[in-house]
């Protein structure tokens, strides 16, 4: 179940953003793709914790 929390934002027109918990996406693998306007994003935990997204 995805953790989503409101937050007020100006680009937002609902006045609401998502928050996600990168566990609930990523499980137990340490890289997903994320796919937007056709191109792909790798999005990867690192041995740190620390996340990197690159196309």
């Amino acid at each position: 179940m995805l953790d989503i929390a409101a937050r007020p934002s100006i680009s937002d027109t609902s006045g609401t953003v998502r928050h996600l918990q990168v566990s609930d996406f990523i499980g137990d693998e340490r890289e997903i793709i994320i796919v937007h306007q056709g191109d792909e994003y790798h999005l990867c935990l690192t041995s740190n914790n620390k996340l990197i997204l690159t196309k």
